[in-house]
């Protein structure tokens, strides 16, 4: 029997059900508390009023800052058990996150708590991600890391995932013109860094992609257009 630990393919073949919550997922609240610890000092950079966080797992996630509208957008199969911390000021959005239905560059921060460990394209849903950020915006992101010892598993209570090096995370950001800010490891106990079972990126959208160039061609005519040289007779010329 051949068992794939890592699926190189960015679409898998099979669709993937997002949990519904940590409350779900073996260790999820001890997860969920360390996540929100490494991610407190980062919420207070978001350039803008606009937060959108994607998945259950990201909305319960607690983002208390003032004067923020926060949209927690989360599939149809989870609206019925999903209790997020949510303030009189947010909102909550059932649709295809894939597909957001946001205009272009209207967030200014969102956030993917392991979302991306839970989708079938997340190249996709990063694509749709950089589509709404607006210049500068924020991207907060967490993985589980492969190298922990959850190399072995396929399964996180009844939720199938995917796990991804993070190489591959910073190479597609790379790619949707991101620059990467912060990255780092959580662990829940005292154990080795390199072994600790969460990962987290903070990325910036760039207003321009690597290879804006500033430079311009000279003219190769000395006085085309020079009004200063136009009537100037050329010594050679004269008697």
């Amino acid at each position: 029997m051949k068992i794939k630990l890592i699926n190189w393919s960015a679409k898998w073949s099979e669709s993937l059900a997002q949990p519904s919550g940590w409350q779900g997922l073996p260790l999820g609240e001890a997860y969920r508390a360390h996540l929100q610890e490494a991610i407190v000092p980062w919420l207070k950079h978001i350039p803008g009023y606009q937060i959108a966080k994607l998945g259950c797992l990201s909305g319960e996630i607690r983002c208390d800052l003032p004067l923020r509208h926060q949209t927690t957008v989360i599939d149809s199969e989870n609206l019925q058990n999903f209790t997020p911390f949510k303030a009189e000021s947010d909102s909550l959005l059932c649709t295809n996150m894939t597909e957001l239905p946001f205009i272009e560059r209207s967030i200014d921060g969102c956030l993917l708590a392991n979302t991306l460990n839970f989708s079938q394209d997340p190249h996709q849903l990063l694509r749709e991600v950089c589509r709404v950020l607006n210049d500068d915006g924020l991207l907060l992101l967490s993985l589980f890391n492969p190298l922990s010892p959850l190399l072995w598993k396929r399964k996180l209570g009844d939720y199938r995932f995917r796990q991804y090096p993070l190489w591959r995370i910073l190479d597609w950001l790379a790619l949707l013109h991101f620059d990467i800010l912060h990255c780092q490891t959580i662990a829940l106990t005292k154990q080795h860094s390199f072994c600790a079972p969460l990962q987290l990126v903070v990325a910036q959208k760039r207003r321009y992609p690597l290879n804006f160039n500033l430079e311009t061609e000279k003219p190769t005519v000395e006085n085309f257009l020079s009004p200063a040289n136009a009537f100037k007779l050329d010594s050679s010329n004269s008697t």
